[in-house]
């Protein structure tokens, strides 16, 4: 298979390994090309995102690794553009991923990959228990975020199910929330055609999910529609690069696809599963 992953982080924001480790690593692992996809600025206090001072010097240093490791790796110089990002020319970077990972409520601010208390914290202060409310909020406002912005990727589209294995916080086959779910996924679809959904691994590793991201009902749902996936596994360290690739590999099977789009001579290229 062609080993490839454009969703990954650096000490440049919330990961553990500078660029040039990850590099490495992914050459000792056999892969073709990597992709690097800093947190974008944000505006607001935070202590998982890059700031806007440092993003040129997290440019340049990825476009000398690209030289660097010419011969041996495909480098990209991408970006995670969050729904709260602070102003900048995002499109200077080679590609652009897309996410929410916080919901506005009044004048607070609360984070959805946090902790699985925060989550439920919100859900019970801010709409009133139902889960659905909530799911309603966060799919809106991906929508509305990357219909705007237009990215090649969409990130962890379900990332509200983090915390939620063997459904501890909701029911994911209630079917309000699953039409919740496909109405704003549709959305994306029809108004940006050509966009890439992620299949994220990042939970399994993270937190011992059996199932990355989305659920099932998801993908079978994009696969219905001829979307088109990539396979990433957000990684944040060089031991999670390719962690729960093979099992990912078998659901997006299973769901329908024949082919995951990865970052390949300069562009994200189809390649067969079958």
């Amino acid at each position: 298979m062609f080993l490839s992953n454009c969703h990954t982080h650096t000490f440049y924001c919330d990961g553990k390994n500078s660029p040039e480790q990850m590099a490495e690593s992914a050459v000792e692992q056999g892969f073709q090309s990597l992709g690097f996809s800093v947190h974008s600025p944000m505006n607001f206090k935070n202590d998982f995102a890059i700031t806007l001072d440092r993003l040129d010097e997290y440019f340049n240093t990825i476009e000398r690794l690209k030289e660097k490791y010419k011969n041996q790796l495909e480098i990209y110089n991408g970006i995670e553009i969050d729904a709260d990002c602070e102003d900048y020319d995002y499109s200077k970077f080679d590609y652009r991923i897309a996410a929410v990972h916080q919901l506005h409520c009044c004048e607070r601010i609360y984070s959805i990959d946090d902790t699985p208390e925060d989550l439920a914290d919100c859900v019970k202060k801010e709409f009133g228990g139902s889960f659905a409310a909530m799911a309603k909020q966060y799919y809106s406002s991906l929508a509305s975020f990357v219909c705007s912005v237009k990215p090649d990727v969409v990130a962890h589209v379900d990332l509200i199910t983090k915390f939620n294995e063997k459904y501890k916080l909701f029911d994911e086959g209630n079917i309000e929330y699953q039409m919740i779910a496909k109405l704003y996924i549709e959305r994306i679809c029809l108004e940006c055609p050509d966009i890439l959904f992620e299949v994220n691994t990042g939970a399994m590793f993270r937190c011992g999910n059996q199932h990355p991201y989305p659920a099932d009902f998801i993908l079978k749902f994009l696969s219905g529609r001829g979307a088109k996936i990539t396979l990433s596994s957000d990684s944040h360290s060089i031991d999670s690069l390719q962690f729960g690739f093979n099992k990912a590999i078998e659901i997006i099977k299973e769901a329908g696809f024949h082919e995951i789009y990865f970052l390949d001579g300069g562009q994200f290229k189809p390649h067969s599963i079958m």
